[in-house]
């Protein structure tokens, strides 16, 4: 049963982890509608900028340079991509498959271990195999 546990917390970690992409992003449509913890923001001087807790006031992206805590604020004609983590349901969907067929396979062989009907396990004592092997009767 623990193993199930496990199986079941890996597979939903990696789906919260694996369903994100990093894209290109038009900020002044993206950010007021998805609030997005971090951009990285390039500019047109082809500076490198990642900025937490993003928003658009007026024609400026504005928030906190990562790594500096520092107040950052960019105009919008002065920026040349901004890239946010999206969602990608293509990958959700190889991810829920793969997982999906991993637990099946694993489950299938939790079920069925033990009942092939060979018995392997049966050692003989002073040439005699147990009572309870079940060789011991041929």
């Amino acid at each position: 049963m623990a193993l199930t546990n496990r199986i079941s917390s890996a597979s939903l970690l990696l789906a919260v982890t694996g369903c994100m992409v990093v894209h290109k992003v038009q900020p002044a449509d993206y950010i007021p509608q998805n609030n997005p913890t971090v951009v990285w923001v390039t500019t047109l001087d082809n500076s490198y900028t990642p900025v937490s807790a993003p928003r658009i006031e007026g024609d400026s992206l504005k928030g906190t340079w990562v790594g500096l805590q520092e107040p950052v604020a960019i105009s919008l004609k002065d920026i040349q991509t901004v890239q946010a983590k999206v969602s990608s349901p293509k990958r959700t969907a190889i991810l829920f498959t793969v997982v999906g067929l991993s637990l099946s396979g694993a489950v299938y062989t939790l079920a069925t271990a033990g009942s092939s009907g060979h018995f392997y396990g049966c050692r003989p004592v002073k040439g005699t195999p147990p009572p309870d092997c079940p060789d011991a009767g041929l």
